[in-house]
């Protein structure tokens, strides 16, 4: 897909500001010819962070879900070191 304008007006108007007129004729015919294909549009901007964004909010609750998973492991080995101490205390005083 190629640009549509008046390369007409543009060698004109750079010739106005004091671009050399072949300058100005090379510019407007290199302009013509850019290929719109390959360059991204505001909708494949919006597409990519939304995909993002949504990697992210992904991410996040792998992480929290790991985070909980992690706290469950540790409470349960604190509550289980709790009753060993305590049990190990009982012990202690049956044998005083």
């Amino acid at each position: 897909m190629n640009i549509a304008f008046n390369t007409h007006a543009y060698v004109k108007r750079l010739v106005a500001a004091g671009v050399p007129e072949a300058q100005a004729e090379v510019q407007a015919e290199a302009l013509s010819e850019i290929d719109l294909a390959n360059l991204a549009t505001k909708d494949d901007l919006r597409q990519g962070l939304q995909s993002v964004r949504e990697d992210l909010r992904s991410l996040e609750e792998g992480m929290n879900t790991k985070l909980e998973s992690e706290l469950r492991k540790q409470m349960l080995w604190f509550f289980t070191a709790q009753v060993a101490l305590f049990g190990a205390m009982i012990a202690l005083l049956k044998l005083l």
